[in-house]
This record gives C-alpha cells, structure tokens and sequence, in this order.
C-alpha cells in the first residue's frame, strides 16, 4: 500500500485521524519513535515503515523502545507500542548491550503488529545483550512481551546473557494473545549465567519465545542454545531451554529446528520445549497439554533443502504428524499458500544459500 503522508522528520507526536502513515528514513527518527512511546503515545492506528535499512550501532540514545523505568531489581515500567510496525523487507541493525538491569530488545512491548523485518548484529564478533553479569537484564531481539501478533520476521543476531532472567531470538513471552508467525531465528543464544544459584524459577532460553501463552506458527529455529547444567527440583527449575519455546501452555504449530541445537551443560539436547524428568526432581510440567504441539520437527542439515522428521514423545512430548511434505522451504510454503492471511512471505533460498522470506 502507497504511503498517503510521509515525515521524514518528525517533530511533533502524530495523531492517527491526521497522520495514517510515517516513513522512518534514519536512525534519529528512530529516536524520536521511542521517545513519543516513552512519553506515553501507543501509535494505534499509524502504520509506522522502514525507508530503508537502518543502522543503530552508533545511535547512542537509542535504547529498548517503550521502557521508562528500570528499579534497582530490575522491575521493568514501560508503555507498549499498538501501531503497526512495517519493515518493508528493510533490515535494522542493533547493538544493544546494557550496562544496567536493562531490557535488551528493539521494543519491550508489542500490541500491535511488527512484520517485514530483520534484525542483524552489528559485527561478526558482535551480539545483542549484556556482557556482564547484571542478573536482572533480559529480552527478546524482537520484543520482551508480545500481545499482538509478529510475523515475517528475521533475527540474524546471536543473543548473550549474564542474567537469570529470559532471553529469546524473537520475544521473552508470547502471551495468551500473543502470535508469532513465519518467522525465522539464526542467530546463537548463550545463557552465561547459573540460574539454579537463585533457588527459583528463572533463566528460560529459546531460539523464538521463552515462555509461550500464545501461538507459535511456522517458525524456525536454526543457532544454537547454550546453557548452564538444569536445576530440576523442588526448591529450583533453573536453565531450562527449548529449540522453539522453553516453557509453553500455548500452542506451537508446524514449526522446525536444526537437530541437537540445544547444550544444557554439555549435554545436546534435541527439544522443541523443555521435557522435565520423568521421575524426581521438581517435575514441574513445562509442557502441560502436549496435544498443543502439532505437525513440528527437526532437519539435520541447515540447509532450505533439507528433509524434517517429525518430532516424537522425546523431542515433543507427544508423537508428531507432519502437516506438510516435501523439504524444509516446500513444507514452509505450504503453510503460507494454505494460511488466510494474504501478507505472509514466501520463503526462499538467500544469496548464500541459506533459508530466508522473499520479501
């Protein structure tokens, strides 16, 4: 759809009944796109898209889009975004490393729509997240909440964390209402610190949700997640991790990872979830309704051509039927020419060969 009004420099709050559209073309309006957020502006109702690709790597007062205050332990206040957010198949690239319990995402609240987008790392050597251990720091490279829905989106980007808090290649929770859909994660996950010292509850990883309330359609998984060794007790359920979604009461559908991605202490683990023990421990169940995981699998090569088998009681707590055949992008496809929403991309082979949307 043609933009019927464009800013490219923004110097008032816009009001949807004047202004449906705004093109961001820099990293200033990204700026200012926080600050309006941050000052209490949802944007519900304007349709906010990329001009182009965005680099945010030298933007010093950018930070997690939303949040306006962080206490002393690291209790988030903030303001969500209810707008739609449009990368127009533009790429941002992110180097967001707090120093202080602070949120690591591009938003820390979505209850809109964000699509289109891809998120990269600022160097090879780069990640997004905290580089020392400040306990409280999570996030997801997407968003920390989701309430809306993300869809045709792509991390690029490896996330390390000093925290015993979540971290997710797309959002920290994807709650009740929440969809994240035909959406692809690459990028490694490191949990550095030992959550299990804490004797709680803390330290979900996972390569799209940490905690899953919603549904997760047609996601892929294909970095690796490492994790200090899981606590499973009474007292603890420490370093837990999935190739999709750690803990889920949600519903996860048609989704994919590359095989033996996770390392929980030095041990591969191929799982879509976390699947407690099965006598002792703590037994809390990670997965209580397994029959919300459908049609999910693994490849064994990361590659679009690659085969997927389907998941079995090991890998999924329940034995999986393959929605779809073919390989991995055929399956992919399907999914999207069988689905009612017309915006979701096709997924294609990138100029290196690897799995990516056509946008």
């Amino acid at each position: 759809m043609a933009l019927t009004r464009c800013i490219s420099t923004f110097d008032s709050v816009p009001s949807s009944s004047k202004y449906k559209y705004l093109a961001v073309a820099s990293s200033a309006d990204m700026v200012k796109l926080g600050e309006w957020i941050k000052s209490g502006s949802d944007l519900e109702g304007i349709t906010i898209t990329l001009a182009d690709d965005l680099d945010l790597t030298g933007c010093a007062d950018f930070d997690c889009i939303g949040v306006t205050e962080v206490d002393s332990d690291g209790g988030i206040q903030a303001n969500a975004f209810k707008g739609v957010f449009d990368g127009a198949g533009h790429s941002m690239t992110l180097a967001i490393t707090p120093t202080d319990p602070q949120p690591m995402g591009l938003f820390w609240q979505n209850d809109g729509t964000i699509m289109n987008l891809t998120i990269m790392q600022y160097s090879s050597t780069g990640q997004i997240g905290s580089t020392q251990d400040l306990n409280m720091s999570r996030g997801g490279v997407i968003c920390s909440v989701n309430n809306g829905t993300i869809k045709n989106c792509i991390v690029n980007a490896d996330v390390t964390s000093w925290s015993v808090r979540d971290i997710a290649g797309i959002a920290c929770e994807n709650s009740s209402s929440g969809k994240i859909v035909n959406c692809l994660a690459t990028g490694n996950i490191t949990m550095n610190c030992d959550a299990s010292a804490w004797r709680k509850d803390y330290g979900k990883s996972a390569g799209i949700a940490a905690g899953n309330f919603g549904s997760i359609e047609n996601c892929v998984y294909t970095g690796k997640i490492t994790t200090k060794k899981v606590t499973d007790e009474p007292r603890s359920l420490s370093n837990i991790s999935g190739a999709i979604s750690a803990y889920t009461e949600g519903s996860i559908a048609n989704c994919y990872w590359l095989k033996n991605c996770i390392d929980r202490g030095g041990t591969a683990v191929n799982q879509v979830a976390y699947i407690n023990k099965e006598s002792g421990g703590y037994n809390r169940n990670c997965i209580p309704d397994p029959s919300k995981i459908t049609g999910c699998g693994y490849f064994d090569t990361n590659s679009p051509s690659a085969s997927v088998t389907a998941g079995t009681t090991s890998e999924c707590k329940s034995a999986q039927t393959l929605a779809y055949s073919g390989t991995l992008i055929q399956m992919l496809n399907a999914y999207v020419s069988a689905s009612s929403d017309s915006e979701l991309k096709r997924w294609t082979a990138g100029a290196d060969g690897s799995l990516a949307l056509d946008f």
